[in-house]
């Protein structure tokens, strides 16, 4: 018998694995990325309503599977429920953060809601770098510190890749915030 699903209590963890898990099972890949990840990585100290996946199909391909979930298309991209406080929206692949793409380096997730693939901490903290080197936004920035706070991260990497976006000078504020936390 199957359990009966908490929509209205369900963290963004579980909800993200039992969406990946659900659409898995009808050979659809998805990879999460954006501020759910950041909420996973930070242990909710950044909380994010939205789900963000990869996907490699069309819209009108999954719309099916996520109406077996009870989530309905409000917009070309985005599904919601009710019942449900996150809501699901689908961007088309690449996976890519600024200008790199993005294509095996995934972080799998098991759940007893399900698999979830999704960037890793390092890649993470680079989509959040992203938002901050290109349009200068400053919560990007302050998610950017908190996973890097809570994760194992490779700093290296992610100051090489800050080099080829042309954000040396950004990069060193977010190591000099890094720096004045410890």
């Amino acid at each position: 018998m199957k359990r009966k699903i908490n929509w209205d209590g369900i963290n963004i963890k579980d909800l993200a694995c039992l969406i990946s898990e659900h659409l898995s099972k009808h050979n659809i890949e998805t990879v999460l990325v954006g501020g759910a990840c950041v909420s996973i990585y930070s242990h909710n100290e950044y909380l994010s309503y939205d789900l963000d996946f990869v996907i490699y199909n069309t819209i009108k391909e999954i719309k099916p599977f996520l109406e077996e979930l009870g989530f309905k298309q409000k917009s070309t991209r985005h599904f919601v429920r009710k019942d449900c406080s996150y809501y699901i929206e689908f961007v088309t692949s690449p996976v890519s953060i600024g200008n790199e793409a993005v294509i095996t380096k995934f972080k799998k997730l098991k759940t007893k809601k399900g698999t979830l693939l999704l960037l890793s901490a390092t890649d993470c903290v680079k989509d959040r770098l992203a938002a901050y080197y290109h349009w200068n936004d400053p919560q990007s920035l302050d998610q950017a510190v908190m996973v890097t706070k809570k994760q194992k991260v490779d700093l290296k990497d992610i100051k090489k890749w800050s080099i080829k976006e042309n954000a040396k000078e950004k990069f060193n504020k977010f190591k000099k915030i890094l720096d004045n936390e410890k």
